[in-house]
């Protein structure tokens, strides 16, 4: 990935997020509160009213027992139906109303958590824990037990469920925990970006919330619509990527943003890289001809 390579080398380190959800509240100037709270924002972009009280995500996921932990799938990489969410979820809410929470499924793969008392929790974002495995991630903070009684009551009442039962008579692996994350009160941020371009929710409910335009993310640099300032959120890197998937990445995307810095029409540009590894640089035009670097 020469492109790739070449930007990180000649652009001026800054700190960065190893999550999604972390990078994007830094990049919408989202204050941190005890988690980056894209609870209520996403909830709100699905429709819900999330403008008071403490939000928390609480995903439906599957976990996985292996020899090295457990490994989680979110419900997108496990097929989740709206029929299968709705019955699960229906199921789940009198265990939560008795301990004080309303449980809200409006879309399969994002489930909220809203209690009617205070909640103290820090946790770890579904993003760095899906597909990967999770022995170090649980909730921590005054509130982690009581909250996971009541996550440990909840995987009870999946193991049985019947929508649980005929998933795996379909060979389909079974909703059997929620994932909690992203807890916090509605933030307040401006608008930081022209045009916001990118597949995730998390992204494109943070651009509505600070007014910015939303969009899909295209397929290559070189399709991206003219604006003032743009946030490009791109997919998930998979993990079995081969090394023409990598060319191809390079190629549509980083020596583009190479060549276009070279030649001024891009002013600067800042990448921001998740994961374990996660970390960023920010280029302007003469960082980019900086080819001793």
């Amino acid at each position: 990935m020469p492109g790739l390579e070449r930007l990180l080398a000649r652009g001026r380190a800054r700190s960065g997020e190893t999550s999604l959800a972390d990078a994007l509240c830094q990049a919408f100037r989202v204050p941190r509160q005890d988690d980056s709270p894209l609870a209520p924002v996403t909830a709100t972009y699905d429709g819900l009213n999330a403008n008071r009280g403490y939000w928390l995500r609480a995903d439906p996921v599957h976990l996985q027992v292996g020899m090295r932990g457990m490994t989680l799938l979110d419900a997108t990489h496990v097929g989740l139906s709206e029929l299968e969410s709705e019955a699960l979820a229906a199921s789940l809410k009198p265990l939560f109303e008795e301990a004080g929470w309303y449980l809200l499924a409006p879309a399969p793969e994002r489930w909220y958590g809203h209690p009617s008392h205070a909640v103290k929790l820090r946790t770890t974002p579904l993003d760095v824990v899906a597909t990967r495995h999770v022995n170090s991630a649980l909730p921590v903070g005054p509130s982690a037990a009581r909250v996971m009684r009541l996550v440990n009551d909840a995987q009870i009442i999946l193991h049985d469920h019947p929508v649980n039962q005929a998933r795996e008579q379909r060979g389909q692996k079974p909703i059997n925990s929620l994932w909690l994350w992203g807890g916090g009160e509605m933030p307040k941020t401006g608008r930081h970006f022209q045009q916001v371009l990118a597949e995730q929710t998390e992204a494109l409910a943070l651009a509505r919330l600070s007014g910015s335009a939303g969009a899909p993310c295209p397929a290559r640099l070189r399709d991206t619509p003219r604006a003032d300032s743009t946030l490009l959120v791109l997919p998930e890197f998979p993990a079995d990527a081969t090394a023409a998937d990598a060319a191809r990445l390079d190629g549509e995307w980083f020596m583009p943003l190479l060549h276009g810095l070279h030649i001024g029409r891009f002013q600067r540009a800042g990448i921001t890289l998740t994961g374990p590894e996660g970390g960023g640089v920010q280029l302007g035009i003469l960082d980019a001809w900086k080819v001793w670097r």
